[in-house]
């Protein structure tokens, strides 16, 4: 399905930036669901000429709760903790595990003018996310914080953020909202997402062997 993907980030990498945000987001009155735990594993990969990265695409293929799907989101750059971006997602019913996932686009060969028959993997991300539902009026969000192991290039790194995404509502409600609790919470918005620091990550350590 297709649609677009509107969602603000912060950077969760500072002490006590969960507690600092969970504070801020009562604060604000918004009705808060009940919370939600996640174990997720997404695997991003491109092909060997790297076609994805030439489209300035993210393509990766992830797990949660023993379903597979594959997903391919424009890649942008984060403004002042805002991306905006195209994404669809193709589930993969029949699949119990990354070869067979992987095995399931080679059949296809391509998916939305991809090229998706030789996937490399290029990183993994192990997230234990947890979300809420936040609405405020007519506004529905999704609120994560996600604690992240970026394994690349055989090593493992850290790493933490927060995201506000869209659901239902208007872009200037959900922007007003976010500013709210950027000031409540003190917060810096998200320069660079774990996705581009894995990928900068790679680029690093490869060129050192």
């Amino acid at each position: 399905m297709k649609h677009t993907e509107i969602e603000f980030k912060w950077d969760a990498n500072s002490l006590r930036a969960f507690g600092k945000m969970n504070r801020a987001l009562h604060a604000t009155g918004a009705s808060v669901g009940s919370a939600q735990l996640w174990r997720i594993t997404d695997t991003y990969l491109d092909t060997p000429t790297r076609d994805f990265e030439k489209q300035h695409i993210a393509f990766r293929v992830r797990c949660v709760r023993d379903s597979w799907e594959a997903t391919f989101k424009t890649r942008t750059e984060i403004k002042r903790g805002k991306a905006v971006r195209r994404e669809e997602t193709c589930q993969l019913t029949e699949a119990h595990n990354l070869a067979q996932a992987l095995q399931i686009l080679r059949r296809k060969k391509t998916w939305k003018n991809l090229p998706v028959a030789n996937l490399t993997p290029l990183f993994t991300l192990k997230n234990s996310r947890r979300t809420w539902t936040v609405t405020e009026g007519k506004l529905r969000a999704e609120l994560a914080f996600d604690t992240c192991e970026i394994s690349v290039c055989g090593r493992r790194v850290f790493f933490k953020e927060i995201e506000l995404e869209l659901q239902h509502g208007s872009v200037a409600t959900f922007e007003e909202l976010t500013a709210r609790l950027t000031e409540k919470s003190g917060l810096e918005p998200a320069r660079i997402s774990k996705v581009k620091t894995a990928l900068l990550l790679r680029k690093l350590w490869r060129g050192k062997k």
